[in-house]
């Protein structure tokens, strides 16, 4: 449909003849043309499908695309990678976290116990 048009092709009167003949006018032709339009894939539309590997096939691979898709995108963009893959730089960020986490509680700088008191 055109924009900001709700409606498109309304007839109205009593003659069924010409509600024929204003069907095949309007509705046939752009019907046939949007049928046809439906069928046909816009490349970039599914990214993830079109790398040939989804998460059924091999859960492993599709995060790894996904990961390396989005640092490449970062490297260009950060905000952009963000805006379009909030998903993935959540889970990046949350990995790094993390991993800072264990490091830290690995080398007693957090979760460390404090050393007890001796009274003098």
């Amino acid at each position: 449909m055109t924009e900001d048009i709700l409606f498109d092709n309304v007839y109205v009167g009593h003659s069924v003849d010409d509600a024929k003949a204003f069907a095949a006018e309007t509705f046939d032709i752009k019907h046939a043309l949007e049928k046809v339009a439906n069928k046909v894939d816009v490349p970039g539309e599914d990214e993830d499908e079109l790398d040939g590997v989804t998460f059924v096939q091999n859960p492993v691979e599709f995060l790894r695309n996904k990961a390396f898709k989005f640092m490449e995108l970062a490297r260009i963009d950060p905000v952009t990678a963000f805006k379009t893959q909030p998903e993935t730089g959540l889970a990046l960020l949350a990995s790094l976290f993390t991993f800072l986490g264990m490091l830290g509680a690995l080398f007693g700088v957090v979760g460390s116990q404090q050393k007890p008191v001796t009274k003098v």
